[in-house]
């Protein structure tokens, strides 16, 4: 989710504006990154789209096509090319969960709505009920909701949504990487923990691994398993404070 970016800058302004202050008011030794987040969008991409193909949401030719006609640098403002074969490739996912891929569906939801909830709108919150967007939409276009909250008090002419295709459109200024704040963090001594549940096709846990990759660390501890409830999960710590799980168990 988009906590991955806010958390990290958060993060970095809590460190920075502590540098220099003998008793700072937040003792800030860490955080946990919001799971299945947006770190890196060059990264984020490459892994997506072979999560698709692994676990055959995809063909082998819508693949190939995403590879060739999307410039991996940017998920906000893809070209027409890659946006034409993004349609095709959600057409071929079908009417998934795309949050929970193994979970049952919300079925009041419109095929429409399931378009804009996917991909390429990767901060919306998630949970267990597939239909919890719907809930919360009817519930903050209540009157009495938005005037307890002091909202829309422009009087807007549209209903809220939980994504607004106008702010997607027209958003310019959203980093498109957090890499270089976990290397000055980590540098700094933070502690950060970054985890992926494997069921999440819209931040996947590929796209993770590739982010972190992306940071050169070497590995103190190999790769091992621990177990909760009897369950599997798998857990690689690394070295400069920076520990990489991924849950299985994990359905975003």
């Amino acid at each position: 989710s988009y906590g991955g970016h806010y958390v990290p800058q958060l993060s970095q302004l809590v460190y920075r504006n502590n540098k220099g202050v003998r008793k700072p008011i937040l003792n800030f030794k860490g955080f946990m990154v919001v799971g299945n987040a947006v770190i890196d969008d060059y990264h984020d991409f490459v892994g997506t789209f072979e999560y698709w193909w692994t676990h055959g949401l995809i063909s082998d030719d819508t693949y190939q096509k995403l590879q060739l006609a999307c410039e991996f640098d940017s998920s906000e403002h893809a070209s027409e090319a890659c946006n034409k074969i993004y349609d095709v490739a959600e057409a071929e996912e079908g009417l998934i969960d795309a949050y929970s891929i193994y979970t049952p569906t919300c079925k009041k939801t419109s095929l429409h709505r399931r378009r804009q909830i996917k991909g390429r709108r990767p901060w919306l919150p998630r949970g267990y009920d597939p239909c919890t967007e719907q809930y919360s939409t009817k519930y903050y276009n209540l009157p009495e909701v938005q005037k307890a909250f002091r909202a829309n008090v422009t009087g807007i002419p549209y209903a809220w949504t939980s994504c607004s295709d106008v702010l997607f459109e027209y958003w310019k200024d959203s980093p498109r990487s957090m890499l270089p704040i976990y290397h000055e963090l980590i540098a700094a001594g933070i502690r950060i923990w970054v985890f992926s549940g494997d069921a999440d096709s819209v931040v996947p846990l590929t796209g993770t691994r590739y982010s972190i990759d992306a940071l050169y660390l070497p590995t103190v501890t190999n790769w091992y398993p621990w177990y909760d409830e009897e369950e599997g999960c798998w857990l690689v710590p690394s070295v400069q404070r920076l520990d990489v799980g991924d849950n299985p168990r994990r359905r975003t």
